[in-house]
C-alpha cells in the first residue's frame, strides 16, 4: 500500500485506539495513532494519510476542531474523515456535518461497519 493508503486513528482512549489499530492492521492497513487533538492535527496535516478516524472528545483540540483545520489544510486533496464518538447529541452530529465529515460511527464501534466505511472511503 502506498503512503496515501494509510490510516490515522485519533482517540485519547488508548484501549479504543488500540482496538481499531489492531483490527485495521489485521486487514492489511498501515495505521498510526494519535492520543490527543494536537498530535492528530500534526500527523493529519502531513498529507501521509488517506483516512482519519477521529474521536470527537479529545484534549487540546477536539475532533470537530481537528476536522475543521484538516479541511482548511487539505483543500485540493481532502482527507476522508470518519467521526467516531459515544456522544450521540444532535449538537455534535451537526458540528461534524457542517465541518464536512465523510462518515459518522458511534462507540462502541461496530468493527464490521468500520471496515466497510474504511473500504468505501479508500475507494473514493
Amino acid at each position: 500500500m502506498s503512503g496515501r493508503d494509510r490510516i490515522l486513528v485519533a482517540d485519547d482512549d488508548q484501549a479504543s485506539a488500540e482496538l481499531v489499530l489492531y483490527f485495521l492492521q489485521s486487514h492489511g492497513f498501515t495505521v498510526s495513532t494519535a492520543l490527543d487533538g494536537n498530535r492528530a492535527l500534526e500527523l493529519g496535516a502531513s498529507g501521509d494519510f488517506k483516512v482519519v478516524i477521529l474521536d470527537v472528545h479529545m484534549p487540546m483540540y477536539d475532533g470537530v476542531e481537528v476536522l475543521q483545520l484538516l479541511r482548511k489544510r487539505h483543500v485540493l486533496h481532502p482527507i476522508k474523515v470518519i467521526g467516531l464518538t459515544g456522544d450521540l447529541s444532535d449538537e455534535v452530529r451537526q458540528a461534524l456535518e457542517l465541518s464536512g465529515i465523510d462518515s459518522f460511527l458511534t462507540k462502541p464501534v461496530d468493527l464490521a461497519l468500520l471496515r466497510k466505511e474504511v473500504d468505501r472511503l479508500m475507494a473514493a
